[in-house]
């Protein structure tokens, strides 16, 4: 169950993926990086999602990721658009850091922590984690580096799970929980579901719009109550039909070709 203050679900944290398309090709990425079209979410779609998720939902933690959002041409711009909706206390960001070089210095003041995703199979410089840790220490960001060496396996074909498999994964998963996220007018309980529809195969399997089936409209009334609902029910998302959630296998962390 989730608490209301003031008319706002309190949430652990609520994330918006600035930029679909990364500079590394993790297999296994849980957001479908490397087999999404080059992409980035405009500082003015942005600004209006956030506007409106504003009255209904008070998240903890604001995340800033990807992809890859070093990637973004106006990521002050971002930035800025979250720092204006007052959302949440802490505005985090989260980078491989390969294009650290790139991040501009209104940036740095606006955040209030970076997230390094250090990976095995394309390890960061040591030379580039110093100019983030000096940048750190700086701009007063507080600094997590997260070695990553392995990666679960989260991905079904079409035709997909069976309802009974697709039940037991959606209450296994704790991503529904914690990986909430705004994308192009909708609410999403898990970050799933706006990319699958980019990477099945329609095929001989007719899918539904998944990511306007498994998310809530920003736009209409009782946002709020909508939300709570939808972050509270029993029954599974569509995606979670070609997804293992939680409970994939870990596989060692490597790049596709």
């Amino acid at each position: 169950m989730f608490d209301v203050k003031d008319g706002r679900i309190l949430t652990w944290s609520l994330e918006a993926h600035v930029v679909d398309h990364c500079n590394l090709r993790c297999q296994h990425c849980c957001s479908l990086s490397p087999h999404l079209p080059e992409r980035t979410t405009s500082v003015e779609e942005l600004s209006r999602d956030l506007r409106a998720v504003r009255s209904a939902v008070r998240p903890q933690i604001f995340k800033i990721t990807g992809g890859e959002p070093l990637l973004h041409p106006d990521l002050v711009g971002c930035l800025e658009a979250v720092h204006e909706a007052d959302l949440a206390d802490t505005v985090q960001m989260t980078t491989n850091g390969f294009l650290i070089r790139r991040m501009p210095t209104a940036a740095w003041r606006h955040l209030d922590r970076l997230v390094v995703s250090r990976y095995s199979s394309a390890p960061l410089a040591s030379k580039l984690l110093g100019i983030i840790e000096t940048n750190c220490e700086k701009y007063d960001v507080d600094l997590i580096v997260k070695e990553i060496d392995s990666f679960a396996e989260m991905d079904v074909e079409p035709p997909g799970n069976t309802d009974q498999k697709t039940g037991q994964i959606y209450g296994d998963c704790w991503l529904r929980i914690r990986c909430h996220m705004i994308h192009r007018g909708y609410f999403y309980k898990c970050t799933r579901p706006p990319h699958l529809e980019d990477v099945l195969e329609n095929g001989e399997w007719e899918l539904p719009p998944l990511a306007s089936v498994d998310g809530v409209s920003l736009h209409g009334d009782r946002l709020a109550h909508r939300i709570k609902d939808y972050l509270e029910s029993h029954i599974p998302l569509e995606s979670c039909r070609f997804c293992r959630g939680a409970s994939g296998a870990r596989q060692p962390h490597t790049q596709l070709s």
